[in-house]
């Protein structure tokens, strides 16, 4: 069953986020490295919650600076993958970085994360670099993570045809 709500992560949500990060990532985020975050100026979530349940079954963490957002995690529940929760949530964080006026969009991403590369790709970013052994894994090895980029339409490209305010 598909999310029905992509809402803003509350504070109410942290632990809950917590606890699905752990299922997501090896290196994961406790409650306190999610407040950390959040505490940041320019920081923001959101969560997917599921249809009927009102449980959260994925999320996003991002981070605004001048003119740049950084996706600093994205994960969704492995029962629920595959359903376009991912997708909800990475638009829903390049609109709020759009509607910020960042001009880019940036994240970092395991090279071995077939599903993930290609959800970024078909929202418009590319491998602009690598970043040797980024990602430490629960045998001790490390994984490569590709760094990608795209450019997001500056305020005035966006209000182009409009007509006067």
């Amino acid at each position: 069953m598909a999310a029905d709500m992509i809402e803003v992560l509350r504070t109410a949500d942290i632990d809950v986020v917590a606890k699905l990060h752990a299922r997501c990532f090896y290196d994961s985020w406790d409650s306190n490295m999610i407040r950390q975050v959040l505490d940041m100026p320019g920081a923001f979530g959101f969560v997917a919650r599921r249809s009927g349940y009102g449980s959260i079954v994925g999320f996003a963490l991002a981070r605004i600076a001048l003119d740049e957002c950084e996706l600093l995690s994205l994960g969704v529940a492995a029962e629920h993958r595959a359903q376009g929760i991912g997708a909800r949530l990475l638009a829903k964080t390049i609109d709020r970085a759009e509607d910020e006026r960042a001009r880019w969009f940036f994240l970092e991403v395991a090279e071995d994360n077939d599903p993930a590369i290609q959800l970024y790709r078909r929202r418009g970013l590319t491998e602009v670099g690598r970043r040797p052994d980024y990602y430490e894994n629960a045998d001790g090895s490390r994984t490569n993570a590709y760094t990608m980029r795209r450019a997001l339409p500056v305020v005035e490209d966006r209000m182009r045809g409009a007509g006067p305010a």
